[in-house]
């Protein structure tokens, strides 16, 4: 047996028994990669805390402990007046969208503009439509509740896999060394040491900038939430809250959230002093983002200008959805570098003809 064939056969075995692996845990699964993806992301921490003394058992008990603690807190404190504004939001949302489509057509029409958004035009369609995306959101709600307290097996195995998370994690990162040593011994010897540069850049911009963008997400939430709960804005709490976590996605988030606060306010006749309010507040938290938050937190690890963002956020949502843009623009950065070795060892070539 020559030695292609040999490996060949060796690969084919390993993803066989990856796929009976992958296939034998079934529901387990996802829990399972969820703490791969949380072990890569706190392993820095992990590091620095062994560096100074602390053994990794220990460091990992103190963050479960610190991460539980606040996990409460946030439920106790964030989540009862979430599900309130959510439930109302949803439940007004087709008379908030008819009443705003109405406003709309009658300041176009005082400017002497024909616009119909009354019902008997587009406002009609509107208005259907959110009827339809609310009652199918609560039906959705509903129909999901259902089925997990009608069926107690799912219950019960859906709370193990919540439950398997930080036993995994704890495993995972124990042995996070171990595991990733012995994926890179799968790697040929021949495109071993590319391969190896390839990762530690991916390392250190998927590190980088997904560990710091989810703590930026999570800062503007609070930011958003408390500053357009100040200003006064009915349901401001939870806009600034969906507006920050959207912010994951570069101008998603401040682009829906500014509008959605200008539509709400609009419909519910907010004073002027509101529609101040909600353009200081986004006009603020946007100036700490973009000076203070993002440059402390996350820097420029990808590299990439606004245009290329912008074109990375498009090709990923027209690819892959949400999920495409939430991983479009580390994936362009890595792109971008390798496509810039491959030129570099394209003109090495040309040179030597």
């Amino acid at each position: 047996m020559n030695a292609t064939l040999r490996a060949f056969l060796i690969v084919v075995s390993l993803l066989a028994l990856l796929l009976l692996g992958i296939l034998g845990l079934g529901s387990s699964f996802l829990p399972l990669l969820t703490a791969f993806f949380l072990a890569y992301l706190i392993y820095p921490i992990i590091q620095k805390l062994e560096k100074k003394g602390i053994s990794r058992n220990h460091s990992l008990i103190s963050l479960f402990v610190l991460c539980s603690v606040v996990s409460l807190i946030i439920l106790a404190i964030i989540l009862p007046k979430l599900v309130q504004q959510s439930q109302s939001f949803i439940s007004e949302l087709p008379q908030t969208v008819n009443t705003l489509a109405i406003k709309i057509s009658e300041s176009a029409n005082s400017l002497g503009i024909s616009l119909s958004l009354d019902k008997e035009g587009v406002s009609d369609t509107i208005n259907d439509f959110a009827q339809s995306l609310s009652a199918g959101s609560i039906k959705q709600i509903s129909t999901t509740l259902k089925g997990v307290f009608t069926n107690l097996s799912d219950l019960f195995l859906g709370l193990l896999n919540l439950f398997m998370i930080p036993l995994f994690l704890f495993y995972v990162t124990n042995d996070y060394e171990k595991i990733v040593t012995n994926l890179k011994r799968l790697i040929p010897q021949s495109i071993a040491p590319k391969l190896n540069q390839y990762w530690s850049l991916g390392n250190t911009v998927l590190s980088g900038y997904v560990r710091g963008q989810i703590l930026v997400a999570l800062l503007l939430s609070v930011l958003y939430a408390a500053g357009l709960s100040l200003v006064g804005l009915k349901f401001g709490f939870v806009i600034g809250l969906i507006a920050g976590l959207l912010s994951i996605i570069p101008y998603v988030g401040f682009t829906l959230g500014f509008l959605t606060s200008l539509g709400v306010a609009l419909a519910n006749s907010e004073s002027l002093g509101t529609y101040i309010g909600i353009v200081i507040v986004f006009t603020i938290v946007q100036a700490l983002e973009g000076f203070v938050i993002t440059p402390k937190l996350v820097g420029n690890k990808v590299g990439l200008s606004a245009f290329a963002t912008l074109l990375a956020l498009i090709v990923g949502g027209n690819l892959l959805g949400l999920p495409g843009m939430l991983i479009a623009i580390p994936t362009a950065a890595l792109l971008k570098v390798i496509l810039g070795d491959l030129i570099h060892e394209y003109q090495k070539v040309t040179a030597t003809t």
